[in-house]
């Protein structure tokens, strides 16, 4: 344990050091407090910026000033002080020692008896003019000169980056939104004679991998406004009050640089909803920290110029403060990308990838990346290009694609599964099952194509599956085509019964469980009951009685038998067709839909009418 503070002052750390320490423990609060008013006083005239940061940072170690110094003063004024302090001759260096040793001699009668006490200063004594000047939080600023920005130690300022629109494919009516958002910045006189209220925020929401972040990373390179970007985790510590410290040294930065954008990555780290119980809940550091941030786009203080755009995949997570208009003006979903924005998006990033134009077309890889997204889209073109250069082929190949959309889908692993050849055709025979059934419900329009059914014995989980289209209608649906979604699933256990009688696998456990949940929710949540038996919607079994529940299962029964027969009569009809074709994929491991559809057309003409 030491017995004494040790004050260490430290005027300037470039090539050396030059430093004074001497012992403290003796002095009191107020002599202290003259001490470091003296210093100021014979460092002002060596180097103006010394005075204040000597004011601010006096219960600071030694070499925390230094560090804290070095980053607030700029290059000229660090050259300048370098300059001075190596200047030998400056009479003012020589005095400091004579004027600590004199306040010393001045100071015996005042001995602290506590050395650890805590510093309290009398701050109502008068002031002098270097006292009048507080030591603020702005001062931790660079002032840069006029083309440059002002930036701090905890956020980054960028202006005019490399990135642009360019580097995006699709998304032209989001492009314009965020474009015109950002110029009510820089034009706001123009939108001011049509009396239109500049918006402060907008959020960027959505799953994962559609391009929130980048959009908001090329936004700063397309328009002429400072640029912060920031995540939401960043304003979390441990300590208290630094979560709203760095909210408001942020503002302060953009109010600096106006115009300017702040964009904070995964906003919901910082926009949570707020606790009910106040400070009783642990949360309370970081509803304070909200509360700063709701302040900073709409309170007192003037926030225009400013304009915040935040990203997040939970948008139900976010405070209705944070989002009510006036501070988020602006709500812009990104989900998966459609047709035209997928080939846009292949188009960008099949760019410099060398391919067999006989084995890969767009319109194909249209095709297998719909439902993707377009980080998806973009792995699977880089992986199928790094799976030609393993081959040291330098062109890619339709096969390259598809081992990497596997890969993707159902993951990899080094060794294939082990199965008997009548374990194989088992498998063959129950993805060739809803194969046809996904054929037959496409062709009446209740349930989106078939792209490819295939055997992967790579896959960890999976050595069969069959790839369908995303579907159009969102999340709506018809009866019929929730009907044909449980036909579909129950199709490759069918499948095994209609070849195989009982012997059958346990491959449909997945396919059986998803059946179930549907058909519950056709009935307790959507309300698709038999004719002639009504059950209330949205019935859950919390609140059903006994006898409530007994009709629910009789009518889930009744869907699921209801998918069952159908299917059993369309694979019966076709059951030459099933053990044919699972044969054909048995031995090519993948067959597309045109493939099936050829070899449907080729062999049983009479089935034509089931398929198309």
């Amino acid at each position: 344990m030491y017995s004494f503070f040790s004050f260490l002052l430290t005027l300037l750390l470039t090539g050396s050091t030059v430093s004074y320490i001497f012992d403290t423990s003796h002095l009191s609060s107020k002599a202290l407090d003259h001490i470091i008013k003296q210093l100021a006083r014979q460092l002002q005239p060596l180097s103006p910026p010394i005075s204040p940061f000597v004011k601010g940072y006096y219960g600071y170690s030694g070499q925390h000033y230094v560090d804290s110094l070095r980053r607030r003063l700029s290059r000229e004024q660090f050259e300048h002080q370098t300059k001075l302090i190596n200047d030998h001759s400056i009479p003012e260096l020589k005095n400091i020692k004579i004027t600590i040793q004199k306040i010393r001699e001045d100071s015996e009668d005042d001995i602290r008896t506590n050395p650890f006490e805590k510093r309290n200063f009398d701050h109502k004594e008068k002031k002098d003019e270097e006292d009048d000047q507080e030591f603020d939080e702005d001062k931790r600023i660079t002032e840069p000169n006029e083309d440059e920005v002002v930036t701090s130690g905890n956020f980054e300022v960028f202006h005019k980056t490399s990135y642009s629109f360019q580097q995006i494919g699709g998304y032209a009516s989001v492009k314009e939104e965020l474009i015109q958002s950002v110029d009510m910045l820089t034009n706001y006189k123009l939108y001011e004679e049509f009396n239109v209220r500049t918006p402060k925020g907008l959020i960027l929401e959505g799953p994962p991998g559609n391009g929130k972040t980048l959009l908001a990373k090329c936004l700063s390179g397309e328009v002429n406004a400072k640029f912060i970007p920031v995540s939401g985790s960043h304003f979390s510590d441990t300590y208290v009050g630094v979560g709203a410290k760095r909210i408001r040294e942020m503002f302060h930065i953009a109010r600096k640089n106006k115009p300017c954008i702040i964009f904070i990555d995964e906003i919901d780290a910082v926009g949570r909803k707020r606790s009910s119980d106040g400070v009783i809940s642990g949360s309370s550091e970081r509803d304070s920290t909200l509360n700063e941030l709701l302040v900073g786009l709409d309170g007192f203080k003037s926030s225009k110029g400013i304009f915040l755009i935040g990203a997040t995949n939970r948008y139900d997570l976010l405070d209705p403060a944070l989002t009510r208009p006036g501070r988020i003006d602006k709500r812009i979903y990104l989900g998966n990308p459609d047709k035209d924005t997928r080939k846009a998006i292949i188009d960008i990033h099949i760019q410099g990838k060398p391919y067999c134009k006989e084995s890969v077309n767009t319109e194909t890889l249209l095709e297998i990346s719909s439902g993707m997204s377009g980080a998806q889209i973009e792995n699977v073109l880089n992986e199928a290009m790094l799976s030609a250069l393993r081959r040291n082929e330098k062109t890619m190949l339709y096969s390259d694609i598809e081992l990497a959309l596997s890969k993707m889908m159902v993951g990899w692993q080094p060794n294939q599964h082990e199965f008997s050849e009548d374990m194989l055709r088992r498998i063959s025979i129950h993805e060739m099952g809803h194969c046809l059934l996904g054929l037959i419900a496409s062709a009446s329009g209740y349930h989106p194509n078939v792209v490819m059914v295939k055997i992967n014995l790579f896959a960890p989980k999976t050595p069969g599956y069959t790839v369908f289209e995303s579907s159009t209608n969102s999340n709506i649906y018809k009866r019929e085509e929730l009907t044909s979604h449980l036909m579909i699933l129950l199709g490759g256990r069918i499948a095994e019964e209609v070849v195989y009688g009982q012997s059958v696998t346990t491959g449909a456990s997945d396919d059986i469980e998803k059946a179930t949940n549907i058909a519950i929710d056709m009935v307790q949540k959507y309300a698709l009951t038999s004719p002639n038996k009504h059950l209330p919607p949205s019935l859950y079994p919390s609140v059903l009685s006994e006898k409530a529940k007994e009709k629910v299962d009789e009518e889930v029964h009744l869907h699921l038998l209801s998918a069952t027969t159908i299917a059993f009569e369309y694979l019966v009809k076709c059951k030459n067709l099933l053990v044919e074709s699972s044969e054909l994929l048995l031995h090519k491991k993948v067959l597309r839909k045109q493939d099936i559809m050829t070899f449907i057309l080729e062999r049983y003409p009479e089935l034509k009418s089931l398929f198309t």
